[in-house]
């Protein structure tokens, strides 16, 4: 789905175009990744996406892989950006934090990072978040679209870089909304696979039952291309094929109350376009309310949070981090297993109702970008994220001239059958 574009708007390709140009021969890595740092040189001043850009070891790395006769697959020679709470080889992991103003370098790239490495990437640096990947302070990103308005959070480098046309690619986290919500900001697209199905050694932690490694590409299908060259072997991403879905456009009460009539709208457009390719498009109410999950969601991360960062200097941290910190720190374990209970309850209730081939279709935030200093509104993502199962971020045109986000999901475990879907024709010719 092709939308107008902001001079600082910019495609930098489909994974499967660039591939196919590295495989032929009319595309050398080194191009591409001299391509990217004229871009970034071009825009990043006002974009301010990057913090760390590894020129000379990103055009080293590429003319190694231009040298290899066999190719390693889709991301052979694709140039990535890394969210800075994820560890690479030689760079300060500083999650946008004072608490980590003097951290040394990391001397090993976190586990994502190096097996994206081992799938021909090319890491061409870091981008930026918030601190620790919470919601403040964000950092100096802005939305390419529109200067004045945030590329969302906590992963707002990685939508930014992308949208900007700086790097095709780009790793993030979610533990929240953090990529599916910034994907959507930004016009970008999104894969974060099933919670908790790929490991986080060497990322900054936030809370642990939620904290999972995230993609963002010009398309959807672009960020799963992304997803499938890190992911756990058994969630047979790489080459992943599906039947055709049945989509269900989830109606909830929080949805209705918050989603505004241009981005209603949009998703509804969106809907009607799968429908017209021949898609079964359904209506269906959320089996569980949308809130609840919502608010036991932040009791988990609150305790979390608390236990994970209890050591944390409460001078160098930002005000709200350390206000969360000690209030989950003041909830007992017996609370927070009970929320923990709860959401395994409202898991098993919500995907009880929903059949092997259905995709969830819902809008991703209730509006577009705002510029009021925030990150923006995660409470749709949230529910989400903490249901389970992968979300993948589709481009669902404008609104008032700022792009519009869905969220596609699928039940805990169905990566593939997500995966599969944006891999097929049927997504390509629509470019999801």
């Amino acid at each position: 789905m092709s939308l107008v574009k902001d001079p600082l708007v910019q495609d930098p390709g489909r994974i499967r175009d660039l591939s196919a140009a590295i495989a032929s021969g009319a595309l050398t890595s080194e191009a591409l990744v001299q391509r990217s740092l004229a871009r970034i040189a071009e825009v990043d001043g006002q974009v301010q996406a990057w913090i760390h850009v590894l020129a000379e070891e990103a055009l080293a790395q590429a003319r190694i892989l231009d040298a290899e006769a066999v190719k390693r697959g889709p991301l052979h020679g694709i140039p990535v950006a890394v969210k800075d709470v994820i560890d690479v080889r030689g760079l300060p992991t500083r999650a946008n934090s004072a608490s980590r103003a003097n951290i040394a370098p990391a001397t090993a790239d976190a586990t994502v990072v190096a097996h994206l490495r081992a799938a021909g990437a090319v890491i061409l640096g870091k981008v930026h978040t918030t601190e620790y990947a919470y919601f403040a302070p964000v950092p100096p990103t802005r939305n390419p679209w529109d200067l004045t308005r945030t590329p969302g959070g906590s992963s707002a480098g990685s939508g930014a870089a992308v949208a900007s046309g700086t790097v095709p690619l780009a790793l993030g986290t979610q533990t929240a909304g953090s990529v599916n919500r910034p994907a959507a900001y930004t016009g970008t697209g999104a894969f974060k696979p099933s919670t908790l199905a790929i490991g986080g050694v060497g990322v900054v932690p936030l809370s642990p039952s939620f904290d999972t490694m995230g993609a963002f590409g010009q398309s959807a299908q672009d960020a799963a291309y992304l997803a499938a060259g890190y992911a756990a072997a058994h969630l047979c991403l790489p080459g992943a094929t599906a039947a055709a879905p049945r989509i269900v456009v989830l109606e909830d009460a929080m949805l209705a109350r918050l989603t505004v009539s241009g981005t209603a709208a949009a998703v509804a457009s969106l809907a009607q376009t799968l429908r017209a390719a021949g898609l079964s498009v359904v209506t269906a109410p959320s089996p569980v309310a949308l809130e609840d999950v919502l608010n036991t969601h932040r009791q988990v991360l609150l305790a979390e949070a608390g236990r994970t960062h209890a050591n944390l200097p409460r001078d160098l941290i930002s005000p709200r981090l350390a206000a969360d910190i000690a209030t989950g720190l003041a909830m007992s374990d017996a609370e927070y297993h009970a929320a923990l209970r709860a959401l395994s309850g409202f898991r098993a209730a919500f995907w009880a109702e929903f059949g092997p081939q259905d995709l969830i279709l819902m809008p991703a935030a209730p509006d577009v970008a705002p510029a009021d200093g925030t990150t923006g509104d995660p409470s749709f993502v949230i529910p989400m994220t903490a249901l389970g199962g992968p979300i993948a971020t589709l481009r669902a045109g404008l609104d008032g001239g700022m792009p519009v986000g869905a969220l596609l999901c699928a039940a805990p475990g169905a990566d593939a059958r997500l995966a599969g879907f944006l891999f097929s024709d049927l997504a390509t010719l629509l470019d999801l």
